[in-house]
């Protein structure tokens, strides 16, 4: 088994096993910020209070990391979901964190962050989830327009499913979450059925 599919197999199983993932698929469903609706719903901030689960989630992703990029010197965590993970990131590297705010909070390059940086720095922005990647597009527009340089997008969970010209490096998708609900009977068939009409075509 090669690391990706190890990383992803894990990681689904953290989002199972944990019970992070919800399901709408009669009434209203999920709407995300993006704009996007969708019938399910993962909520990954329920992790950063289980120890087990977040020690493998940090390994993994330092793993994913090494493996995958090479130029960065600083960690941004994405505002607010992001800045867990990104804080324990940025702890394990011995590297500079900042924290990317949604609004600007002052004046001048540094308005929009918690935290300080030189311009040119290299970062990785981090962030725990994405649909489409609009919200972390908006993170890393921050970033440029403080002069700084993002070498790479990293999620836990990219959905990877909704129409999108970005490319980022995350350790699973809603794929494969599901794959690993199935597994464990963990939908009934009706929404089985859902999620895979979901997944065809999502928009």
């Amino acid at each position: 088994m090669d690391d990706n599919t190890s990383w992803a197999q894990e990681t689904a199983s953290i989002i199972i096993n944990n019970n992070c993932l919800y399901t709408r698929t009669q009434g209203d469903p999920f709407f995300f910020s993006s704009g996007w609706a969708s019938p399910i719903f993962i909520d990954c901030k329920k992790l950063i209070s289980v120890p087990t689960a977040r020690e493998a989630l940090v390994r993994m992703s330092l793993e994913c990391l090494s493996k995958n990029v090479s130029n960065f010197e600083a960690i941004a965590g994405c505002e607010l979901t992001g800045v867990p993970f990104a804080t324990l990131l940025a702890d394990r590297l011995g590297l500079p964190l900042s924290i990317v705010c949604k609004q600007r909070k002052g004046f001048g390059r540094l308005a929009q962050f918690e935290g300080s940086f030189e311009a040119g720095t290299p970062f990785i922005l981090v962030d725990d989830l994405a649909t489409d990647g609009v919200s972390e597009a908006a993170y890393e527009a921050a970033l440029n327009s403080a002069r700084a340089t993002v070498t790479k997008t990293f999620v836990l969970i990219d959905y990877s499913i909704f129409p999108s010209d970005r490319s980022l490096l995350s350790l699973a998708t809603l794929t494969d979450v599901i794959a690993a609900a199935k597994t464990v009977n963990y939908f009934s068939e009706h929404d089985l059925s859902e999620m895979k009409n979901f997944i065809a075509n999502a928009a």
